[in-house]
């Protein structure tokens, strides 16, 4: 018994902050059972530093390491075939958007920033 009192407990607010997680989340784990918590009174819920600690683990990759230290995927080059088909469509692309500026006499569209503001201001002038 006098083990459990002279271990070091934090608040579930503390605990949050030191996990920088929400409160939320963590009485969903004390639910669930992943986080075990101690009642303390009749309303004074605490978790032990060290459950805090053995929630925090290395993750690791199906060759042991940690997730950062997966092998890069490797790519295959393309085919000539392949290549000749993205560059057709590469140069669609650039005709499309050649015909679109031509119908519209040259000039690109005005920045959405100038519908956004003008739109804000009609909001704000309602408020």
């Amino acid at each position: 018994m006098m083990r459990l009192i002279e271990e070091r407990y934090v608040s579930v607010a503390q605990a949050a902050e030191l996990l920088r997680v929400s409160r939320s989340t963590l009485w969903r784990w004390i639910s669930q059972g992943d986080l075990p918590a101690y009642r303390f009174g009749h309303r004074r819920v605490l978790i032990k530093q060290n459950d805090l600690e053995r929630l925090l683990a290395p993750v690791a990759t199906k060759k042991g390491g940690t997730i950062d230290q997966r092998e890069p995927v490797q790519s295959l080059p393309m085919s000539s075939t392949e290549a000749a088909d993205q560059l057709t469509v590469v140069e669609g692309a650039r005709a499309l958007q050649d015909r679109l500026l031509a119908r519209r006499g040259g000039v690109l569209f005005p920045p959405s920033s100038d519908d956004l503001r003008e739109l804000r201001d009609e909001r704000d002038a309602d408020l």
